[in-house]
């Protein structure tokens, strides 16, 4: 028996889902599982224990750790707080989102702290640069401002490249996250019964 979900997005749009067996939730913020059934206002849930650990046989072995035991459990609705993982808009636009200012802000970072980190020399030499032959010297200052461009172009992009797929990577994570399920049980027992779930506007 599937259970209905009326969910209310922070923009004021509604749309409606369903509880299945087989659904991830999370019960009171702490126990993750799955949903086996729905019966009515009670659900049962199959979920992993915490693995029993006990001292290494010898000074300095590692710790050895039964399996987490399954725990098989029947709960009532209305009387635990049940939480969904669901996604948080767009994902692919927080990617995008993400990788952008992501980009930007390392990006500038990286050409900042470029000419201190150095990105390869620049061709070039001046006059009484050592013993070294110099076939067309140019002045030192305009050698150096080569060089500190160079580093700064090179920075850039590296620290944008890096900085952008982090930040994607890191946007995505964090477009799915999980969403507290409320129950509401009808006034007739008759009726049937409807969950709603408020989704966070940020």
């Amino acid at each position: 028996m599937a259970a209905d979900l009326e969910a209310q997005a922070g923009d004021g749009v509604q749309q409606t889902t369903e509880l299945f067996a087989g659904d991830s939730v999370r019960v009171n913020g702490a126990t993750v599982g799955r949903v086996l059934s729905v019966e009515g206002n009670v659900f049962t849930l199959l979920s992993r224990g915490k693995p029993v650990c006990r001292a290494g046989e010898m000074h300095g072995d590692a710790p050895i750790c039964d399996p987490a035991p399954i725990r098989r459990e029947t709960l009532a609705l209305d009387e635990v707080t049940l939480e969904r993982r669901t996604e948080k808009g767009n994902p692919n636009l927080w990617m995008l989102g993400g990788g952008v200012l992501g980009g930007a802000a390392f990006g500038a970072l990286g050409y900042a702290i470029g000419p201190s980190v150095g990105f390869g020399k620049v061709d070039g030499c001046t006059v009484g640069a050592g013993t070294t032959y110099c076939l067309n010297p140019v002045p030192r200052e305009e050698l150096e401002a080569r060089q500190e461009a160079r580093d700064q172009r090179r920075g850039a992009m590296f620290f944008g490249v890096v900085g952008g797929t982090f930040s994607a990577i890191m946007a995505r994570m964090l477009s799915v996250g999980w969403v507290e399920i409320i129950p509401t049980m009808p006034v007739r027992s008759e009726e049937g019964w409807g969950v709603s779930i408020n989704l966070p506007s940020d």
